[in-house]
């Protein structure tokens, strides 16, 4: 297995830059922009950056050695010698699960090893008609059906040499600007020059895998830019936006003196105006709004480590971005254990304001993970947020891999607005059982915001590790996911994975991660791409009915509707008591709306219930009927004539009973 210690990642592209970098003063809010609730205070030191972000095609990047390690800032998961936070509760999950299952059976190999880059970075974004994948080397678009239609590589995209290295990429379906958005790094730790990647699809249609020149109407590829971070490298880039700004947090190393363990300086957070809908000019921004150095979250005291935009799925103003408190030492404090996010929001003018923390159960330092066959550890990171997708008013979800005893969780949160400030909507964890590594998550709402999804690998000294899902449905008790994992790929292990909801199936989420292929000590991997249904079990029917007969008796119901996720009744079971102990079931398949019973006992008593079945999984029984008692003479009708519908007989072919 790939020993994860060595994770990946670092800063994008290398620009011919002439001419002096103008710092402006601190950005101010615009006339149009909506007045900011009183527990927000803009961010301190915000600045604009003029000159600093220039079209990809003036950028020669100088090749790296495919041989160096890949860096990746803060402080690595180990193995835990002793505990310091209890263990939650683990139940064993079980391979597949009727709760769980996946988007029209969508779950299959995505691109492969290059052989030159270790761990890939996987991660990939839904938009509607296209899966877009991207990872360290390459980048690849596929249909809804996840047929392949195009790739290309990371330094192609950005007119660079083949043996260019760009890792840690980040890619985005924005709804309100109807295009893709992007980010990804130049990562060469030999250079005190560094860039940052950035730009976005000119369309909605993203198969043409090439940049466009910059500033030419008509654009059908990438408006591909490089923004200069000199001297520091902007490690660990996490992307967002609102309806205005692609935004992206980060953390900057300070590479004055080129070094492959360069200093941790400050987070960081940047933005840039996004194009009007239907510009495909390609013109470079004229301006990124930018943090200053010394970001501290909002006890105005502790820096600020790994803030991350939220992946917003509406046209929201405010674009969120939020960080956990740092436990790690990552951001040179003490190691110590925390229990609070940092909340920030940009406007839709572009002024950065610091919101109120969010207060959440302690959480530490996660250890190293083990895997099955080897003493290589797989690195869990540093309980950082890698992640965050949603709606300030439906729900902003985001995640981190954290301590649980000996071994490690994925902690989830649901934020959401109340008042002027996001609070804890819900939080929950992820658990394994005993000796078993939660880790490597990523969790999204789904459009319709009535369900959730997280992906995340498990492994043990025992199991080799795997990519597994778990979903909840509006219907699921607060703080957990519906009972059941569903295992999606086996031999896996990675560093970043991606979720993002369905923009036209308002039940579905997506996701990449990646699995190990190798088969001795060189390294080798391929991309997983998925789709599960992130959506709970209908409701029960309802105003359940029966009426006997002679050895016989048929049930009414009617569909709840309620609940369903979009998706139809499948079938409906049926269930037979006598003095509230089963007797027999039968299944009805939809749209059926009555059944009749054949094969009772005439003098006995029995009731019924009625359960939905959709792709979800099964509701819980209905009410029970009223009780019949099956005999010779007239029928009774029990609880009142029926609705005029024609049953389905299930037994015996016979007359069905007078309604």
């Amino acid at each position: 297995m790939i020993n994860k210690s060595l994770v990946a990642a670092i800063v994008a592209a290398i620009v011919a830059a002439s001419g002096a970098v103008s710092h402006s003063p601190t950005l101010t809010q615009s006339a149009n922009v909506r007045p900011q609730p009183a527990h927000s205070s803009v961010v301190a030191g915000q600045e604009t950056w003029t000159g600093r972000i220039v079209p990809a095609s003036q950028v020669h990047l100088r090749a790296g050695s495919s041989k160096a390690p890949l860096f990746r800032g803060g402080r690595h998961s180990k193995p835990s010698t002793s505990v310091s936070s209890p263990a939650s509760p683990t139940t064993a999950a079980t391979a597949a699960s009727p709760k769980v299952v996946l988007y029209n059976g969508l779950n299959q190999p995505g691109m492969a090893s290059s052989g030159t880059v270790t761990p890939p970075d996987s991660t990939g974004a839904i938009g509607p008609n296209n899966y877009v994948e991207f990872d360290n080397s390459n980048i690849a678009v596929y249909d809804r059906s996840l047929n392949f239609i195009s790739t290309t590589t990371l330094a192609s995209l950005a007119g660079q040499a083949p043996s260019v290295p760009l890792c840690d990429p980040q890619v985005q379906w924005d709804p309100t600007a109807n295009r893709w958005l992007f980010a990804y790094l130049y990562c060469n730790l030999s250079s005190s020059v560094q860039r940052l990647v950035l730009g976005w699809s000119a369309t909605s249609d993203p198969h043409n895998l090439v940049g466009c020149p910059a500033s030419t109407p008509g654009c059908t590829g990438w408006c591909v830019f490089a923004l200069i971070t000199d001297p520091h490298l902007f490690d660990y880039p996490k992307l967002g936006h609102n309806s205005n700004f692609l935004i992206v947090g980060g953390n900057l190393y300070d590479e004055t003196n080129p070094s492959p363990n360069p200093p941790f300086t400050s987070a960081q957070v940047v933005w840039t105006h996004l194009p009007s809908n239907g510009d495909t000019s390609c013109t470079v921004p004229n301006s990124v709004g930018v943090t200053a150095l010394g970001m501290t979250n909002g006890d105005n005291a502790t820096p600020t480590f790994t803030p991350v935009p939220v992946n917003a799925d509406s046209s929201a103003a405010n674009g969120y971005i939020v960080s956990a408190y740092d436990p790690s030492g990552s951001n040179g404090g003490a190691p110590l254990p925390k229990s609070k996010l940092a909340v920030l929001h940009l406007d839709s003018g572009g002024t950065l304001h610091k919101d109120a923390d969010v207060p959440v159960s302690t959480y530490n330092t996660p250890p190293s993970a083990a895997q099955s066959g080897t003493a290589d550890l797989l690195d869990t990171l540093d309980a950082r947020l890698t992640q965050a997708v949603g709606d300030p008013t439906t729900g902003i979800w985001t995640q981190h891999t954290v301590l649980n005893g000996g071994v490690s969780k994925v902690t989830w949160y649901e934020l959401a607005l109340s008042g002027p400030s996001l609070t804890l909507t819900q939080q929950g964890d992820i658990t394994g059982a005993a000796g078993e590594y939660i880790f490597n998550a990523a969790i999204s709402p789904n459009l319709g915001a009535d369900g959730a999804a997280i992906f995340y690998n498990r492994s043990s000294a025992t199991i080799h590790p795997l990519i597994a899902a778990r979903v909840r449905g509006s219907a699921t008790p607060l703080g957990t996911m519906a009972p059941g994992e569903l295992v999606l790929a086996t031999s896996a292990a990675a560093d970043t994975s991606g979720a993002s909801p369905d923009p036209v199936q308002p039940f579905a989420v997506w996701g990449t991660n990646e699995f190990n292929t190798a088969s001795g000590t060189n390294p080798a991997w391929r991309n997983q791409n998925f789709a599960v249904v992130a959506a709970g079990p209908p409701s029960a029917p309802t105003n359940v009915s029966a009426i006997p007969g002679d050895t016989r008796a048929c049930v009414y119901w009617t569909a709840s509707g309620v609940n369903d996720g979009g998706f139809p009744d499948v079938s409906y079971k049926i269930r037979e008591y006598v003095a509230g102990v089963l007797q027999t079931t039968i299944i009805a398949s939809a749209p059926a709306s009555s059944v009749c019973v054949s094969g009772l006992t005439n003098g006995t008593q029995y009731t019924f219930t009625v359960a939905a079945i959709d792709a979800p999984g099964e509701s819980a029984e209905s009410a029970p009927s009223n009780p019949v008692t099956p005999t010779r003479a007239t029928a009774q009708s029990g609880g009142g004539s029926p609705p005029p519908r024609s049953p389905v007989d299930q037994g015996p072919s016979g007359t069905p009973p007078p309604r």
